[in-house]
């Protein structure tokens, strides 16, 4: 076992490092509100009791990333550390500590007998009551006061159960004494009938709360009428053998909506894996008609789905327990949730897409963490790399400055691509569009001047192969989920943009900054409403919203308007956010109804995508002085995407 003194923000640290991954020093710095000469020392620290086990590093030009070397040793340095930070966030203490005497204590609650009790200042009290009604309000709770009286708890107390459950469960119930007999029986029930562990844990955690509050006499007398489409499940008859158990151990009488209650983590889990599970599963019309409207709202050609069974089957089995999660209000963390957002961006937005679907077709709102899980799924077919590339079995490189260059060319491809993919070259007066016609994919170190159906990826003689193969992946996801052509090649972005939304941004000031100048100004024209700013804030510390190299995207709700509003700041020299350059920021503000919107996000993405995918045509565009400047390289970008057949 690790004998490592533990300061709060070398925990910290290393939890920022699993969320994101590469961090600048500033970053971490102004993260942990240390210099960065302390965040040295402390990656000094760790590297010292992890030799072995796992390294900080430094990658010059992207930053602090986190190598694991022994990956079960590290997991266990991870529990450790775990629990000591337990220990030390004694303000999560403190808030289970007061929810556990305003749901439980049939005394007063004054401020004065809480901080007595509690050993604390009145005014640390407040404070931790102010940060405890900020988590209840979300579960619709709230606390109430009256003078001589003392506070109390306001909420229905099934809302009550769940905040405990996400929040404050692990102080309040980590060494429940349930009956061990009685644990054993359940267990065999769960393995019975195929729960996974995850399932498991959770069941046995609701199980807890649901008795305890029960013995306490905090029933639950009744449910809204939705938690009746339970009933008759196989899902209802398992908590029903469970109650059973019970019953039969204890001096009991569990009611009706005590099991229905137990249900809900069964079927509310996570899509099972195991193959018998999945078999004895039915998916509904409405889930495959729900799927029907996702594939049509993204512009996806429906024969995608024919030619991708078992993938879109996965999907609508996610879909039929996500909206049961939804439906029965059964909260998933989803602890990948940054990485996922910075990793696969697009696949991100698809998912945000079908969150607008299910919230039109259900009335459903649809959680971040779960739309984590969901861009899972599209993220993976996106960016099957190695897939795409085994498809690619002809392609064609044309150059411009002769046979040399060409060869060059085509052993760089080489590296890149499969050794079985046949590479032609050729000059530029060579082609043709029937010939090129008869490729998967062709690379060019010129402009076609005619349109041809394989993609095209223009390059130079020498290139960074990183960099091409990102472009490779870019350019195939939309022949792989095979998008709707929307018709004309005009810029979405230039249709969205005015001398309003332009922005040369200056780089004397940090990103950060310089994106909230921007807001400003758009909230002071009418553009943006006055919350968006901390919106922003608030989803940035999610996850990381660089789009691509040298791009970055922030984008949250606008309640000011309801189309779709877009900014763009060019920076005339590049600036440095997470560890990455920045060049170009296309700031979003999207409606909170987006219902005839969500086809116009798809299309915004998929220009930004190109760009992204030439560096060239990025450098073109920072180097923009004025607006004019700016629209013009557009209307070129767009026109040149159309001869190339993009």
């Amino acid at each position: 076992m690790l004998d490592f003194t533990i300061d709060g923000r070398v925990v910290q640290m290393l939890e920022t490092f699993q969320k994101k991954s590469y961090c600048s020093l500033d970053y971490l710095a102004n993260s942990l509100g240390v210099s960065t000469r302390t965040i040295r020392n402390y990656i000094k620290q760790l590297n010292s009791e992890l030799n072995g086990i796992a390294a900080i590093k430094n990658e010059k030009g992207k930053g602090y990333h986190l190598f694991i070397e022994d990956g079960h040793m590290f997991d266990d340095f991870i529990e450790t550390v775990s629990k000591k930070k337990n220990m030390l966030d004694s303000s999560q203490r403190r808030i289970a500590f007061i929810i556990d005497r305003l749901i439980n204590s049939k005394g007063r609650n004054t401020l004065d007998e809480l901080a007595f009790d509690m050993n604390l200042g009145r005014t640390t009290l407040v404070n931790e009551i102010k940060k405890a009604a900020v988590a209840l309000e979300s579960y619709n709770l709230a606390i109430h006061g009256k003078p001589n009286s003392g506070m109390s708890l306001k909420g229905n107390e099934l809302d009550i159960r769940f905040f405990i459950l996400d929040n404050v469960y692990d102080y309040l119930y980590g060494d429940y004494p349930l009956d061990e007999d009685i644990k054993e029986e359940i267990m065999k029930i769960a393995n019975h009938y195929n729960l996974e562990s995850t399932t498991q844990k959770k069941l046995m955690q609701f199980i807890i709360v649901m008795l305890d509050r029960f013995i306490k006499n905090h029933p639950l007398t009744e449910l809204d009428e939705k938690y009746n489409k339970l009933l008759n499940t196989q899902d209802y008859s398992i908590a029903s053998e469970i109650v059973s158990v019970i019953e039969r151990h204890l001096p009991v009488e569990i009611s009706q909506p005590e099991i229905l209650f137990i249900t809900l983590p069964i079927a509310g889990r996570r899509t099972p894996t195991n193959i018998r599970t999945i078999a004895d599963i039915t998916i509904s019309d409405d889930i495959k008609r729900l799927l029907d409207l996702i594939i049509e709202q993204v512009g996806f050609d429906k024969s995608i789905i024919f030619e991708n069974e078992t993938f879109f089957k996965d999907i609508l089995y996610h879909l039929t327990f996500m909206l049961n999660r939804l439906m029965f209000d059964v909260r998933l963390k989803n602890p990948q949730l940054a990485d996922v957002k910075e990793k696969y961006p697009v696949a991100f937005k698809l998912a945000e897409i079908a969150g607008q679907v299910i919230e039109k077709e259900y009335g459903l709102k649809v959680p971040e963490d779960e739309l984590g899980y969901l861009s899972l799924y599209f993220g993976v077919f996106i960016a099957q790399h190695d897939e795409i590339t085994r498809a690619l079995k002809k392609v064609a490189v044309i150059c411009g400055t002769g046979r040399g260059s060409a060869k060059l060319v085509s052993i760089q491809l080489q590296r890149i691509l499969n050794p079985n993919t046949q590479i032609d070259i050729y000059s530029e007066i060579e082609v043709s569009k029937e010939l090129l016609n008869q490729y998967d994919m062709v690379f060019s170190t010129v402009k076609l001047h005619f349109a041809i159906d394989p993609p095209v990826i223009i390059i130079n003689e020498i290139f960074d192969e990183a960099s091409v193969s990102r472009q490779i992946e870019k350019m195939t996801y939309r022949k792989k989920f095979k998008m709707k052509d929307f018709g004309n090649h005009r810029s979405i972005l230039k249709l969205l943009l005015n001398k309003d939304k332009f922005f040369v941004l200056d780089t004397n000031k940090g990103y950060h900054e310089n994106v909230n100048d921007m807001i400003d100004v758009l909230v002071k024209k009418g553009y943006l409403d006055e919350g968006f700013k901390e919106r922003l804030r608030a989803r940035e510390e999610k996850g990381s919203m660089i789009f691509d190299r040298y791009i970055s995207l922030p984008h949250t709700v606008n309640y000011k308007s309801n189309k779709i509003e877009m900014a763009i700041g060019v920076f005339p020299e590049k600036a440095v956010v997470d560890g990455k350059e920045i060049k170009l920021v296309f700031l979003l503000g999207i409606p909170e109804k987006a219902d005839n919107d969500a086809s116009l996000l798809i299309k915004i993405y998929d220009e930004i995508i190109k760009i992204a995918s030439d560096q060239k045509q990025v450098e073109e565009l920072a180097g923009a002085a004025s607006y004019e400047d700016f629209t013009k390289c557009l209307e070129q970008a767009s026109s040149s995407s159309s001869i190339l057949g993009m």
